[in-house]
């Protein structure tokens, strides 16, 4: 109840699905952006890197339980497993493609709009339902897991197409 005496109205759904899509978008970008690009077959950072991207060997109890870990369920480091994936696999390597790059730019895109919707329709209700801050928080991550996979989508498949006198 609040102090009025009137019961809280509900959360419209398209606070929750904005805020939902949004979310998994904003994760799947971040991993594009920070960690598929170990996981490809060859990658142009990846291979740029050299052994430098690949992980060091624990040194602490905690990093070695983790590996231990990794190796039981993968049957080696996940970062290993999954580059043996993609390199025996090219349906695998386009597949964490689209789940890392693309799908993070729609889905995000989608969130962000859901988001604006459910906001419109919030003020809209007169007070029938509540969800701003859902809406609100979709909006943003949502936006910005668009803009981080945009930026990798221009810098992974356009930049190479650029012309050098733009590279130098």
């Amino acid at each position: 109840m609040l102090a009025s005496g009137k019961s809280q109205a509900p959360i419209h759904w398209m606070s929750w699905t904005g805020l939902v899509m949004a979310v998994v978008a904003g994760v799947l970008a971040l991993y594009g952006s920070m960690i598929a690009e170990k996981h490809f077959a060859n990658s142009p950072l990846r291979q740029a890197r050299g052994s430098a991207g690949l992980p060091a060997p624990p040194t602490t109890k905690f990093g070695k339980l983790w590996v231990q870990g990794e190796t039981a369920l993968f049957g080696d480091r996940f970062d290993n497993a999954m580059l043996a994936f993609t390199q025996s696999s090219q349906i695998a390597n386009y597949s964490l493609q689209l789940v890392a790059y693309v799908l993070p730019f729609f889905l995000g895109l989608a969130g962000a709009l859901t988001g604006g919707w459910a906001m419109k329709i919030v003020q809209q209700s007169n007070g029938r339902y509540s969800g701003n801050t859902l809406a609100v928080f979709s909006i943003l991550i949502g936006g910005a897991a668009a803009v981080v996979a945009g930026c990798m989508i221009l810098s992974i498949y356009l930049w190479p197409y650029v012309p050098s006198l733009y590279t130098m």
